[in-house]
C-alpha cells in the first residue's frame, strides 16, 4: 500500500493510496495520470484558542474529510498537472489514515450485509421475518 500526501494546485491536501495509471506495457509504457484511492482531505483543527497555540504551544489536530463527498466512488483519476507535490505522511498520520479506512470498510461491509436482507412481508396471508437473500 503506497499511502501518500498529495498537495493539489488548488491548495487542497489529501491523503490516499496513490498509484500511477499507464498506457502500454514494458519499456514503451507511458504514464497517463495518477489514481487516488479513498482520498481524504486533511485540515488542521485548533482545539485551543489561537493565543494558547502561539504562547503555550498547544497542539493542533488533523481532521479527515472525504475529498469528494458528492461521489460514491472510491477511486479518482488526477491529471499530472493538477498536482503540486507528493510526499510521505508522518507515521502517526499514516496509522490514523489506515485506521480510518479500516473503519469505513467495516461500515461498508455492514451496510452491504443489511442491503442483502430482503423483507418477505405478507404473502398469502403469511407474515414472516426478514430473511437474507438466497435463503
Amino acid at each position: 500500500m503506497s499511502i501518500k500526501i498529495t498537495t493539489l494546485k488548488t491548495g487542497t491536501i489529501i491523503i490516499s493510496e496513490l498509484k500511477e495509471v499507464y498506457d502500454g506495457e514494458g519499456e514503451d509504457r507511458k504514464g497517463i495520470c495518477l489514481l487516488v484511492e479513498r482520498p481524504y482531505e486533511l485540515s488542521l483543527v485548533n482545539a485551543a484558542p489561537q493565543y494558547m497555540v502561539e504562547e503555550a504551544g498547544a497542539e493542533l489536530q488533523v481532521k479527515f474529510s472525504k475529498w469528494n463527498p458528492y461521489s460514491s466512488d472510491n477511486q479518482f483519476k488526477l491529471p499530472y498537472d493538477s498536482v503540486m507535490t507528493i510526499g510521505e505522511p508522518e507515521e502517526g498520520l499514516k496509522d490514523a489514515y489506515v485506521a480510518k479506512i479500516a473503519e469505513v470498510k467495516l461500515v461498508e461491509e455492514v451496510n452491504n450485509e443489511q442491503d442483502g436482507v430482503v423483507s418477505a412481508g405478507v404473502q398469502d396471508g403469511n407474515s414472516s421475518e426478514p430473511v437474507k437473500a438466497g435463503e
